[in-house]
């Protein structure tokens, strides 16, 4: 088969350092999916409560979020690799101090310290990873590897919950806690076999920081937006399948649905050649049809009927993940990107907790029904200004693409790696024999050298 005729997918399938990269990132990741189901089954044995386990994995996701920015910019000052092993490695040791007094049945406020350093732990190892992928894949194969990244979360939200209660079943849910140490630590030992990225020389100047970095803010406030109608979605649909006699207990199955059909269409997204090309145009798209899709799940006369409109509403997750993570890592500068891809999942957490909140406040007196279509009306809204920007643009004649390779008004962030520097140039048929010209910004990063070329 020629080169030309390889679908980006398959290309990057082949390619060995990716695989390995996907492996060690699904060991990692996959204890901090089990999470939530651990803690609750944990608090639950130990004190009695499942409020008590419930408010156990709250404390761990609200400590992680407000130390992901924290700890990732700590990745960004050492070695990353080395930085990242020891992050894994804390995070097993904070799971196994957790076993250890879960055994001992030790007090809530015990149990609460403990998750809320094992979420400090962990904070920013998502991020980490994903600055790692650009190390792990060419830039020309950068595009089908953060879509494929964006399948793998829905894999991982999927595959980790159902690992954790088959675990609890079978072994109890001090075993999950068990398993979730043996992962982490595997991810730790199995890292050296990936590349690395070196911190920023002393002294240089590693560039502004991710929140204040034009077009990266944009994207935190995108995933914000759409992290918080998926929050309040997700809190709302136990009580819509309620509504035709199901258990509740029951939406974690048919929720699955919406994980299936998010990575399927990830799948069709990581075929797709440069897409940020028209990456606005492309997000002002899915984020109506993100808010179309929820309305079926509103208007569903029977369970089957549901659990297809769960699965038609999770199409447009993973794809406008995939663009908004490819579009962020185009604009953060290289030397603060752990810091950016650890605060990424943490806006997303973020918004969806505050759906989950606002959700619980409305239901009872809006009911499920008319919440859902509620929150129909937010993916559309907030796709306005992302067309209106698409559309200033045009009429300023600036290409509609997104990140520095299409983007004139984005400064090539690897710019901020050193300074122009000045030497002689030999001009000896001129009057300006002794004039000076800048040399360029070091390419010594992929980014830099294909900055020029169309990407």
């Amino acid at each position: 088969m020629s080169p030309e005729s390889t679908t980006p997918l398959r290309r990057l399938l082949r390619r060995p350092m990716f695989r390995r990269w996907a492996v060690v990132n699904l060991l990692a990741r996959l204890p901090m999916t089990m999470n939530l189901l651990a803690l609750v089954l944990v608090g639950e044995a130990v004190t009695g409560s499942l409020a008590n386990g419930a408010s156990l994995a709250g404390i761990a996701t609200v400590s992680a979020g407000l130390a992901a920015q924290w700890r990732g910019r700590m990745l960004d000052r050492v070695e990353l690799r080395e930085g990242l092993r020891r992050h894994l490695g804390l995070s097993a040791l904070a799971v196994l101090a957790l076993l250890g007094a879960a055994a001992v049945e030790a007090p809530f406020v015990v149990l609460a310290v403990l998750v809320a350093l094992q979420g400090l732990a962990s904070a920013a190892i998502l991020g980490a990873f994903r600055t790692l992928l650009v190390e792990c894949v060419p830039k020309e194969d950068l595009e089908p590897a953060n879509a494929l990244d964006a399948v793998f979360v829905e894999v991982a939200f999927v595959a980790g919950p159902a690992v954790a209660g088959i675990l609890a079943l079978a072994v109890g849910p001090l075993g999950v806690l068990v398993s979730m140490v043996a992962s982490f630590s595997v991810a730790a030992l199995m890292l050296r076999s990936l590349p690395t990225r070196e911190p920023a020389a002393p002294g240089a100047t590693p560039g502004p920081a991710p929140l204040r970095t034009r077009g990266a803010t944009a994207v935190y406030a995108l995933v914000f937006a759409t992290g918080l109608p998926l929050g309040a979605w997700e809190a709302t649909i136990p009580a819509r399948i309620e509504a035709f006699g199901m258990d509740p207990a029951s939406a974690g199955p048919l929720m699955a649905l919406a994980a299936l059909g998010s990575g399927i269409a990830g799948l069709a997204a990581a075929n797709l050649r440069d897409p940020l090309r028209y990456g606005r145009l492309m997000a002002s798209a899915l984020l109506v049809a993100f808010g179309l899709l929820i309305l079926p799940t509103a208007y569903a006369t029977s369970l089957p009927l549901l659990g297809l409109a769960i699965f038609g509403f999770g199409l447009p997750i993973a794809p406008l993940n995939a663009l908004a993570g490819l579009a962020f890592q185009r604009t953060v500068a290289t030397p603060r990107r752990a810091e950016g891809f650890a605060l990424y999942p943490a806006m997303i957490l973020i918004g969806a907790g505050i759906g989950q909140t606002i959700a619980g406040l409305l239901l009872d007196r809006l009911g499920a029904a008319t919440l859902i279509r509620t929150l129909a009306v937010m993916p559309i809204l907030v796709a306005v200004p992302v067309l209106g920007a698409a559309l200033r643009r045009r009429l300023a004649g600036l290409p509609p693409g997104v990140g520095f390779g299409h983007d004139p008004t984005i400064v090539d962030p690897d710019s901020w790696l050193a300074p122009a520097a000045e030497v002689p140039v030999d001009l000896a048929d001129t009057p300006a024999a002794h004039h000076t010209a800048p040399v360029a910004p070091r390419s010594d990063t992929r980014e830099i050298r294909d900055s020029t070329q169309p990407s």
